[in-house]
């Protein structure tokens, strides 16, 4: 999520709404893919799609000086972390816990879920995703001076965990074969919960 333009003034509930929206989008755009895919204008079909929905929008885009692209909606930096780095960067343990989750979700995913539930194995393996990006943007935010998206961005992860932490009980429910193994992967869960809440009330504290 870019967040370089003037927007340094906003509160915590406005950044709360920013990042609501760019996740609605994410979840349209992908609603509407499929139906896009392969055709001679599939970047421009897409565009119209989203552009009929002017609360897709980013906030920061002047349509009147915009060419239409998909980077009006899914702004990002030319620079990107360089993972290799990131066991230097402060904070950068949640990413890579939630990195090594993944990993270890994929493989329970493809090897050990019954056929039945793979659909909804797909979509923690999304949410996931998205938690992981959610946790880049908050290593890249540490020389920032914007506590107040900060403090926005770590309570969606927050949100996120504790929706994974929902979807991970079900699957353990559903399939109990899976339960000591999903335990273990709850527990490794709530630890990175515990690590978001701490930094949440640190920044809360210096902010």
């Amino acid at each position: 999520m870019d967040y370089s333009h003037n927007n340094h003034n906003w509160n915590e509930f406005r950044w709360e709404k920013e990042i609501r929206q760019d996740e609605k989008r994410i979840r349209h755009y992908f609603q509407i893919l499929p139906s896009c895919m392969d055709l001679p204008n599939e970047e421009d079909s897409i565009i119209n799609k989203l552009m009929a929905q002017p609360d897709l929008v980013p906030s920061s885009v002047d349509l009147n000086k915009t060419e239409n692209s998909l980077d009006i909606f899914f702004e990002g930096d030319e620079e990107h972390l360089d993972i290799s780095d990131l066991k230097e960067r402060r904070y950068s343990d949640i990413y890579l816990n939630l990195h090594k989750l993944s990993l270890e979700w994929n493989i329970i995913l493809i090897r050990d879920l019954r056929q039945s539930l793979r659909k909804s194995g797909l979509i923690t393996t999304c949410s996931l995703g998205r938690l992981i990006a959610r946790s880049i943007d908050i290593i890249e935010l540490e020389d920032t001076q914007m506590p107040e998206f900060k403090i926005s961005l770590l309570k969606r992860v927050l949100s996120g965990i504790n929706d994974l932490l929902g979807q991970v009980n079900s699957f353990s429910r559903q399939q109990s074969t899976l339960k000591a193994k999903l335990d273990i992967f709850s527990e490794n869960l709530h630890n990175i919960r515990e690590k978001v809440i701490n930094i949440l009330h640190e920044t809360r504290v210096k902010k």
